[in-house]
């Protein structure tokens, strides 16, 4: 269960215990780049236990471009130490392989198919 839960425009940010971030972009929305630094200032003032991004999102959601070029650069946050993506539908499949390789971004980020095995991975990756 959540800790605390920010709603922003078109995600909303959880924390739970284990020092892990949850942003779900809301289905059929955009997040650009100017939300991203809203995310990041929110994670920074209201998660400062946070360490681990967990990244979910409904049907027909994304970043735009400029926004996964903002957050590969790797200067977004110094906080957190690793992002993980939960895929649940092919375009975010497809979307989220194509950051990863095309965006590289600098801190480890990986794909998975669900939340728990997105979040044992955080746990490691937070404890390192």
């Amino acid at each position: 269960m959540a800790e605390l839960k920010i709603e922003l425009k078109n995600c909303y940010l959880e924390l739970d215990g284990d020092g892990i971030v949850e942003l779900h972009i809301l289905p059929n929305c955009t997040v650009e780049t100017d939300e991203i630094d809203e995310i990041f200032e929110n994670i920074h003032s209201e998660f400062p236990s946070a360490r681990g991004l967990l990244v979910t999102a409904g049907k027909e959601a994304t970043l735009s471009q400029e926004a996964r070029e903002k957050v590969s650069a790797g200067n977004v946050t110094e906080q957190i130490v690793a992002d993980a993506i939960v895929v649940e539908h092919y375009q975010h499949h497809m979307t989220a392989n194509f950051f990863v390789r095309y965006n590289k971004p600098q801190r480890p980020t990986k794909i998975f198919k669900t939340d728990n095995e997105a979040k044992e991975w955080l746990k490691e990756k937070i404890q390192n």
